[in-house]
């Protein structure tokens, strides 16, 4: 009887974990996927109509000269207001992934650092002209979103915003669990472990 309870606190305890497993592949398979949100098609069509809008604001082939020019793919994060139709909070991602990156990594080194500042101003320039309209962002249910500047090309692409760089020294319950010790991971809460008991019953 002993060995019976104790098996099936092993499977209860083996089921949970399993689910939680499965949420974390699930919400990771979702979040790192563009077309989660948007089909194939309409990912091409917004990518159309942002470089069409942008490019207008966006003197790209100034940079055309800068030597390796082609390598320079910058990351742009901000928000849309739809109801003040405007747009807020733009941020370089490799400069500010940087400067979070050098609260544990103080010797850190970003790779032509003075160069993604010329290119964040100028991105950052960009897409406070352009503005905010419903027809450019039709489609998008996001209030967050990515973008990708190819400085060689003069194309604007849609992109999933790469997770911040995390202290290595911190636990996972340190990022995912908040000040209740309730586990959660992009708003959803992970189901708990029950507290499993094995009682002794005599034979």
């Amino acid at each position: 009887m002993l060995l019976f309870n104790i098996t099936v606190s092993w499977i209860k305890e083996r089921k949970i974990k399993m689910k939680v497993m499965f949420l974390c592949l699930t919400i990771v398979s979702l979040v790192s996927v563009p077309s989660a949100l948007l089909s194939k098609a309409d990912i091409v069509d917004f990518n159309k109509r942002m470089t069409e809008s942008i490019r207008i604001n966006w003197p790209f082939y100034a940079f055309l000269a800068i030597p390796r020019i082609t390598e320079m793919s910058p990351n742009v994060s901000f928000h849309i207001l739809p109801d003040e139709k405007k747009i807020s909070s733009i941020q370089c991602l490799e400069l500010s992934y940087h400067e979070a990156r050098k609260e544990f990594e103080p010797k850190a080194v970003l790779e032509r650092k003075s160069l993604h500042k010329l290119l964040c101003k100028s991105m950052k320039r960009a897409i406070e002209r352009t503005g905010y309209s419903i027809e450019l962002y039709k489609g998008i249910k996001k209030r967050e979103i990515g973008l990708k500047f190819n400085f060689y090309n003069g194309t604007v692409e849609l992109v999933e915003i790469p997770y911040p760089p995390l202290d290595p020294s911190l636990k996972l319950e340190d990022v995912f669990v908040d000040e209740d010790k309730n586990m959660s991971f992009g708003g959803i809460d992970f189901p708990k472990d029950e507290n499993l008991e094995i009682s002794e019953t005599p034979l």
